[in-house]
């Protein structure tokens, strides 16, 4: 019976030849990843379950991605402390503060390899799926898959959506994830589903670009995302897998598909989300002029080296408007590291931007947080009033090239208008 490459992936968990859609099946995920903020929550559920253990400390992988320093005034010191202890108790996998994203570790350090099950506390770690891993968020649940190295879960539904075409200059795969939450976003037509990506416009987006797409497809109302795994992933795999195994699956034909639909990258423009909800997405022309008080680009969705590359390509020899607060963000260590060897951090410094350590920082509102009446425009994930201080402030999100061109212009505009090499959009 045919099977879609989510169905093959959780049958290997389950010990199964085949699962179907909507069947709920006890697992054993390869890693279960979890962070810093949640941590004493999930800490105070085995104390009180009277549970000290970790049945696979291989297995589990515990980040401190959220606060990225320990604060003066906030429990994070704490929080970092427990986390890093338990982790030396139990022989478990700890990252602390500067490491990065939950997303990037699991990427960089090798836990991210194909057909492997992850079970985190966050659907936007999604972005693992690039390199053909799936992402299950689930929660507190983490905390039964860490003591128990087992869970049930249902088997997701899948979707696919076909991409043709390529990107024209002064569009990013940003764009195209906004498209795609304003189309499902107000619908269940995503709920419970993995979205597989599929089609020769993959072959043209780069590792960083494939990670933004899936790290967003949550909010377009997916459970999950992943991808084919082609040369370009599997070697970026097997050079951090250290000889950790794999497995190789494949959408067998015919398989089943509960939505199917196609996206012409070529047919793109720039977008901007208004606020206060994601699938309110307009033209960038839409909301040209409009006066901004901060830029941000960070986030699980744009913190990647394409990002801040893009970012320079506009910073480079210019200064931010003077009223615009500008912060940047890389995604990790690793990512920074090499942002300063490239000479990018340096654009950044020089362009009147400040670079924030590698984590989650802006996006939530652990810094940068907003006054009452100011406007900010970000590659964060979310725009709810409140998200990043005052519920009186405005939070617009767009992709890095159009947030690093309104920083430099003190307003929303298309990126061409700053750098004329990248067109105007039509």
């Amino acid at each position: 019976m045919s099977q879609t490459v989510a169905q093959k992936i959780v049958a290997r968990a389950a010990g199964r030849d085949h699962v179907e859609p909507g069947e709920y099946v006890t697992v054993s995920p390869d890693y279960t990843c979890c962070q810093e903020i949640s941590w004493a929550a999930r800490k105070r559920i085995m104390e009180q379950a009277g549970v000290d253990r970790v049945a696979r400390p291989d297995k589990v992988v515990m980040v401190v991605d959220h606060t990225t320093s320990a604060g003066m005034g906030t429990a994070y010191h704490r929080s970092h402390r427990e986390m890093r202890d338990f982790a030396a108790r139990h022989g478990a996998q700890f990252f602390g503060a500067g490491n990065g994203l939950r997303h990037q570790v699991m990427v960089e350090q090798g836990f991210a390899r194909p057909g492997l099950l992850v079970f985190s506390d966050e659907p936007n770690i999604a972005s693992i799926g690039a390199f053909g891993a799936l992402n299950m968020a689930v929660s507190s649940e983490v905390v039964v898959t860490t003591v128990a190295d087992e869970n049930w879960m249902m088997v997701p539904r899948s979707a696919r959506l076909t991409l043709t075409g390529a990107l024209r200059p002064g569009v990013q795969v940003r764009d195209l994830v906004q498209v795609i939450i304003r189309d499902y976003a107000e619908t269940d037509l995503l709920s419970q589903a993995c979205i597989e990506y599929a089609g020769p416009g993959l072959a043209g987006l780069s590792l960083d670009e494939r990670q933004t797409l899936l790290a967003c497809s949550y909010h377009a109302g997916a459970d999950t995302a992943i991808m084919p795994v082609d040369a370009l992933a599997l070697a970026y795999v097997e050079a951090r897998a250290a000889g950790r195994p794999y497995h190789l699956f494949e959408s067998d034909p015919g398989a089943e598909y509960a939505l199917e639909a196609t996206y012409d990258l070529s047919a793109l423009e720039p977008m901007v989300t208004v606020p206060p909800d994601l699938h309110t997405v307009v033209p960038v022309g839409e909301v040209a002029g409009l006066r901004i008080d901060q830029a941000a680009i960070g986030s699980c969705a744009n913190s990647r080296l394409d990002d801040l590359r893009a970012a320079a390509r506009i910073l480079a020899g210019r200064r931010i408007a003077p009223h615009v607060t500008m912060y940047i963000t890389p995604g990790s260590r690793e990512i920074y590291a090499q942002a300063a060897r490239e000479g990018l951090l340096a654009v950044f410094a020089e362009a009147g931007a400040a670079v924030l350590a590698p984590g989650c920082t802006t996006c939530w509102g652990y810094e940068g947080v907003l006054n009452a009446g100011e406007v900010s425009i970000s590659t964060h994930q979310m725009n709810y009033h409140g998200r990043n201080g005052s519920r009186d402030a405005r939070a617009y999100l767009a992709s890095p090239l159009v947030v690093a061109a309104a920083a430099v212009a003190g307003e929303v505009v298309d990126p061409g208008r700053v750098l004329p090499e990248l067109g105007r959009a039509a």
